[in-house]
């Protein structure tokens, strides 16, 4: 359900077992307050594009439930952040669930920069199997599409990484400019491919 806390998520027996990316993404989130108080729903509601579950759910391939006077309707976690701080949400909607496809036994890898440990990313990089994705690269979490393709082509987690930043539009600020994000998105996804759990 969309109400359920950052930190059910990341002690979830079964999310562990069938979504380990998601659990490890949800410990990930801020400071223990806030993983107790926060919710999943709440978390890709924001839609911030430095958050740590919206890009968990991209790169697991999940999808939102929304609710409606017009029904229920889902979305998936690609096409369901539309912007910074958007998302296919309507004004008479609210997110209702979030559906997460079983992933056990793949290959997994999280890697996020930060200042401080439980600040929101410079950079992260959420990768399971064949899908990779990216936040603080752009106005949303993004598929890094081209690493992806190199991947499914035969290529090493190095020279697929090197493809990370490719079609990205990360911002800039006090903490990082767009080159320093671009490299950080290379090096954080070499790391992410090149130390997967299972």
């Amino acid at each position: 359900g969309a109400t359920t806390r950052h930190a059910d998520l990341a002690a979830s027996e079964l999310v562990r077992a069938e979504a380990p990316l998601l659990a490890y993404a949800a410990a990930q989130v801020g400071d223990p307050q806030i993983r107790h108080r926060g919710t999943i729903g709440g978390s890709l509601s924001h839609a911030d594009p430095a958050a740590d579950l919206p890009v968990a759910l991209v790169a697991v391939g999940g999808s939102v439930q929304l609710q409606g006077p017009g029904g229920t309707r889902t979305v998936s976690a690609d096409d369901f952040f539309q912007g910074y701080f958007e998302t296919a949400l309507q004004p008479d909607e609210l997110v209702t669930a979030v559906r997460v496809p079983r992933r056990a036994g793949e290959p997994w890898g999280y890697q996020k920069f930060v200042r401080r440990s439980n600040d929101w990313a410079i950079v992260g990089v959420a990768a399971v199997a064949d899908r990779i994705a990216l936040a603080s690269m752009g106005p949303t979490p993004l598929r890094a599409r081209a690493a992806e393709e190199a991947l499914a082509a035969g290529a090493s987690a190095a020279d697929a990484a090197a493809l990370a930043a490719e079609g990205t539009s990360p911002g800039e600020d006090i903490h990082a400019d767009r080159d320093y994000r671009r490299h950080l998105a290379r090096v954080l996804t070499r790391r992410a491919l090149e130390h997967q759990a299972a």
